[in-house]
Protein backbone atom coordinates (compact mmCIF):
# COMPACT_ATOMS: atom_id res chain seq x y z
CA UNK A 1 0.00 0.00 0.00
CA UNK A 2 2.77 2.49 0.89
CA UNK A 3 1.02 5.77 1.59
CA UNK A 4 -2.44 5.96 0.06
CA UNK A 5 -3.10 8.83 -2.38
CA UNK A 6 -6.87 8.52 -1.90
CA UNK A 7 -8.59 10.81 0.63
CA UNK A 8 -9.57 7.74 2.65
CA UNK A 9 -8.52 4.13 3.25
CA UNK A 10 -11.27 1.57 3.73
CA UNK A 11 -10.70 -1.35 6.09
CA UNK A 12 -13.03 -4.31 6.59
CA UNK A 13 -14.78 -2.84 9.64
CA UNK A 14 -14.09 0.89 9.40
CA UNK A 15 -12.93 3.68 7.09
CA UNK A 16 -10.10 6.10 7.82
CA UNK A 17 -10.20 9.51 6.16
CA UNK A 18 -6.77 11.13 6.05
CA UNK A 19 -6.99 14.08 3.66
CA UNK A 20 -6.72 16.61 6.53
CA UNK A 21 -4.33 14.65 8.72
CA UNK A 22 -0.61 15.32 9.15
CA UNK A 23 0.21 11.83 7.85
CA UNK A 24 -1.75 9.43 5.70
CA UNK A 25 -2.45 5.78 6.49
CA UNK A 26 0.69 3.82 5.61
CA UNK A 27 1.77 0.19 5.52
CA UNK A 28 4.06 0.29 8.54
CA UNK A 29 1.38 1.88 10.74
CA UNK A 30 -1.04 -0.86 9.72
CA UNK A 31 1.58 -3.45 10.63
CA UNK A 32 1.93 -1.88 14.07
CA UNK A 33 -1.81 -1.88 14.64
CA UNK A 34 -2.17 -5.50 13.58
CA UNK A 35 0.92 -6.83 15.39
CA UNK A 36 0.61 -5.18 18.81
CA UNK A 37 -0.69 -7.65 21.38
CA UNK A 38 -3.87 -6.49 23.10
CA UNK A 39 -4.59 -9.74 24.94
CA UNK A 40 -6.01 -9.11 28.40
CA UNK A 41 -5.63 -5.32 28.39
CA UNK A 42 -8.46 -2.95 29.27
CA UNK A 43 -7.12 0.61 29.25
CA UNK A 44 -5.04 1.91 26.36
CA UNK A 45 -3.28 5.09 25.25
CA UNK A 46 -2.47 5.92 21.62
CA UNK A 47 0.28 8.55 21.55
CA UNK A 48 0.12 10.72 18.44
CA UNK A 49 -2.97 9.10 17.01
CA UNK A 50 -2.92 11.04 13.70
CA UNK A 51 -5.89 9.62 11.76
CA UNK A 52 -6.88 7.37 14.66
CA UNK A 53 -5.95 4.26 12.69
CA UNK A 54 -3.99 2.55 15.48
CA UNK A 55 -6.73 3.11 18.07
CA UNK A 56 -9.30 1.72 15.64
CA UNK A 57 -7.23 -1.33 14.75
CA UNK A 58 -6.54 -2.40 18.32
CA UNK A 59 -10.14 -1.66 19.38
CA UNK A 60 -11.30 -4.10 16.69
CA UNK A 61 -9.28 -6.92 18.28
CA UNK A 62 -10.25 -6.37 21.91
CA UNK A 63 -13.86 -5.50 22.73
CA UNK A 64 -12.94 -4.76 26.37
CA UNK A 65 -10.27 -2.19 25.51
CA UNK A 66 -11.02 1.49 26.08
CA UNK A 67 -8.57 3.90 24.48
CA UNK A 68 -7.50 7.48 24.98
CA UNK A 69 -6.07 8.76 21.68
CA UNK A 70 -4.05 11.97 21.92
CA UNK A 71 -2.92 14.19 19.03
CA UNK A 72 -1.17 17.57 19.14
CA UNK A 73 -2.13 18.77 15.65
CA UNK A 74 -5.65 20.27 15.53
CA UNK A 75 -6.80 19.19 12.05
CA UNK A 76 -5.49 15.66 12.61
CA UNK A 77 -7.24 15.42 15.98
CA UNK A 78 -10.46 16.65 14.40
CA UNK A 79 -10.30 14.10 11.60
CA UNK A 80 -9.38 11.31 14.02
CA UNK A 81 -12.49 12.15 16.04
CA UNK A 82 -14.60 11.99 12.88
CA UNK A 83 -13.10 8.63 11.92
CA UNK A 84 -13.74 7.24 15.38
CA UNK A 85 -17.31 8.57 15.55
CA UNK A 86 -18.19 6.81 12.29
CA UNK A 87 -16.68 3.49 13.40
CA UNK A 88 -18.24 0.58 15.33
CA UNK A 89 -15.89 1.38 18.24
CA UNK A 90 -16.91 4.99 18.92
CA UNK A 91 -18.03 4.30 22.49
CA UNK A 92 -14.62 2.91 23.45
CA UNK A 93 -12.27 5.51 21.94
CA UNK A 94 -11.84 9.11 23.10
CA UNK A 95 -9.76 11.54 21.04
CA UNK A 96 -8.04 14.48 22.75
CA UNK A 97 -6.22 17.40 21.13
CA UNK A 98 -3.19 17.69 23.39
CA UNK A 99 0.53 17.06 23.64
CA UNK A 100 1.85 14.05 25.52
CA UNK A 101 3.90 16.42 27.67
CA UNK A 102 0.63 17.94 28.95
CA UNK A 103 -1.24 14.66 29.48
CA UNK A 104 -2.29 13.76 33.01
CA UNK A 105 0.50 11.51 34.31
CA UNK A 106 -1.73 10.30 37.14
CA UNK A 107 -3.61 8.16 34.63
CA UNK A 108 -2.51 4.53 34.36
CA UNK A 109 -2.57 2.28 31.30
CA UNK A 110 -1.90 -1.40 30.76
CA UNK A 111 -1.42 -0.80 27.02
CA UNK A 112 0.35 2.08 25.25
CA UNK A 113 0.97 2.23 21.50
CA UNK A 114 2.80 4.81 19.40
CA UNK A 115 4.15 5.52 15.93
CA UNK A 116 6.17 8.56 17.06
CA UNK A 117 8.08 11.19 15.07
CA UNK A 118 11.68 10.15 14.49
CA UNK A 119 13.50 12.58 12.19
CA UNK A 120 16.20 14.52 14.04
CA UNK A 121 18.65 17.01 12.53
CA UNK A 122 16.96 16.85 9.13
CA UNK A 123 15.84 19.78 7.00
CA UNK A 124 12.38 20.78 8.07
CA UNK A 125 9.52 20.90 5.60
CA UNK A 126 7.70 24.17 4.94
CA UNK A 127 4.58 22.29 6.04
CA UNK A 128 4.38 22.83 9.81
CA UNK A 129 1.69 20.15 10.21
CA UNK A 130 3.91 17.53 8.57
CA UNK A 131 6.88 18.67 10.65
CA UNK A 132 4.99 17.91 13.86
CA UNK A 133 4.19 14.41 12.65
CA UNK A 134 7.66 13.55 11.36
CA UNK A 135 10.19 15.51 13.43
CA UNK A 136 11.06 15.07 17.10
CA UNK A 137 10.85 18.80 17.81
CA UNK A 138 7.26 18.14 18.95
CA UNK A 139 8.12 14.97 20.92
CA UNK A 140 11.65 13.78 21.60
CA UNK A 141 12.48 10.15 22.33
CA UNK A 142 13.55 11.18 25.84
CA UNK A 143 10.16 12.81 26.47
CA UNK A 144 8.43 9.72 25.10
CA UNK A 145 10.39 7.39 27.38
CA UNK A 146 9.82 9.57 30.43
CA UNK A 147 6.06 9.83 29.84
CA UNK A 148 5.61 6.12 29.14
CA UNK A 149 7.48 5.27 32.35
CA UNK A 150 5.04 7.45 34.29
CA UNK A 151 1.90 6.18 32.56
CA UNK A 152 2.50 2.44 32.13
CA UNK A 153 1.16 0.14 34.83
CA UNK A 154 3.47 -2.50 36.29
CA UNK A 155 1.97 -5.32 34.24
CA UNK A 156 1.44 -3.16 31.17
CA UNK A 157 3.08 -3.16 27.74
CA UNK A 158 4.29 -0.40 25.44
CA UNK A 159 4.44 -1.12 21.70
CA UNK A 160 6.28 1.27 19.39
CA UNK A 161 7.32 1.50 15.73
CA UNK A 162 10.64 3.14 14.82
CA UNK A 163 13.58 2.77 12.41
CA UNK A 164 16.56 0.72 13.70
CA UNK A 165 18.77 3.61 14.90
CA UNK A 166 15.95 5.34 16.75
CA UNK A 167 14.87 2.01 18.26
CA UNK A 168 18.33 1.59 19.77
CA UNK A 169 18.25 5.12 21.19
CA UNK A 170 14.78 4.62 22.67
CA UNK A 171 15.74 1.23 24.10
CA UNK A 172 18.63 2.80 26.01
CA UNK A 173 16.32 5.49 27.37
CA UNK A 174 13.65 2.96 28.34
CA UNK A 175 16.15 0.74 30.14
CA UNK A 176 17.25 3.72 32.22
CA UNK A 177 13.62 3.87 33.40
CA UNK A 178 13.48 0.12 34.12
CA UNK A 179 11.55 -0.87 30.99
CA UNK A 180 12.91 -3.65 28.79
CA UNK A 181 12.33 -4.88 25.23
CA UNK A 182 10.71 -8.30 25.44
CA UNK A 183 9.42 -8.78 21.89
CA UNK A 184 10.47 -7.35 18.54
CA UNK A 185 9.31 -7.64 14.95
CA UNK A 186 11.98 -6.87 12.36
CA UNK A 187 10.28 -5.48 9.24
CA UNK A 188 11.87 -5.69 5.79
CA UNK A 189 10.30 -4.18 2.68
CA UNK A 190 11.79 -7.03 0.62
CA UNK A 191 14.00 -9.94 1.59
CA UNK A 192 17.09 -8.45 -0.07
CA UNK A 193 16.56 -4.98 1.43
CA UNK A 194 18.06 -3.59 4.62
CA UNK A 195 16.12 -3.63 7.88
CA UNK A 196 13.31 -1.06 7.48
CA UNK A 197 11.41 -0.75 10.76
CA UNK A 198 11.24 -2.38 14.19
CA UNK A 199 8.09 -2.92 16.23
CA UNK A 200 9.22 -3.32 19.83
CA UNK A 201 7.23 -4.29 22.91
CA UNK A 202 8.54 -2.98 26.25
CA UNK A 203 7.56 -4.24 29.70
CA UNK A 204 8.79 -3.73 33.24
CA UNK A 205 10.06 -7.32 33.41
CA UNK A 206 13.57 -7.99 32.10
CA UNK A 207 13.05 -11.15 30.03
CA UNK A 208 14.90 -12.62 27.03
CA UNK A 209 14.06 -10.70 23.86
CA UNK A 210 11.92 -12.64 21.37
CA UNK A 211 12.72 -11.62 17.79
CA UNK A 212 10.50 -12.25 14.77
CA UNK A 213 10.97 -11.24 11.14
CA UNK A 214 8.48 -10.11 8.52
CA UNK A 215 9.00 -9.25 4.86
CA UNK A 216 6.27 -7.05 3.37
CA UNK A 217 6.75 -7.95 -0.30
CA UNK A 218 7.93 -11.05 -2.12
CA UNK A 219 10.39 -10.81 -5.00
CA UNK A 220 7.54 -10.52 -7.50
CA UNK A 221 6.11 -7.50 -5.68
CA UNK A 222 3.15 -9.34 -4.17
CA UNK A 223 2.44 -9.17 -0.46
CA UNK A 224 4.15 -11.94 1.51
CA UNK A 225 2.19 -14.70 3.19
CA UNK A 226 3.23 -13.39 6.60
CA UNK A 227 1.97 -9.91 5.77
CA UNK A 228 -1.30 -11.26 4.40
CA UNK A 229 -1.85 -13.35 7.53
CA UNK A 230 -1.23 -10.40 9.82
CA UNK A 231 -3.52 -8.00 7.93
CA UNK A 232 -6.26 -10.43 6.82
CA UNK A 233 -8.76 -9.12 9.38
CA UNK A 234 -8.24 -5.54 8.16
CA UNK A 235 -7.41 -5.27 4.46
CA UNK A 236 -10.26 -5.68 1.97
CA UNK A 237 -7.90 -7.22 -0.61
CA UNK A 238 -7.26 -10.19 1.70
Amino acid sequence: MGRSSNPYFKFKQFTVWHDRSSLRVCTEACLLGAYASVDGVKRGLDIGTGTGVLALMVAQRNENLRIDAIEIEPSSAEQAQENVSQSPFAERIRVYETALQNWDKEKGYDFIISNPPFFENHLLSTNEIKNQALHTESLTLAELANSVAQLLLKKGRFVVLLPPFETQKLTELMQEKGLWPVKQLQVFQREEKALFRLITTFQWQNKPLQIEKLTIHEGDGKYSEGFRTLLKDYYLIF
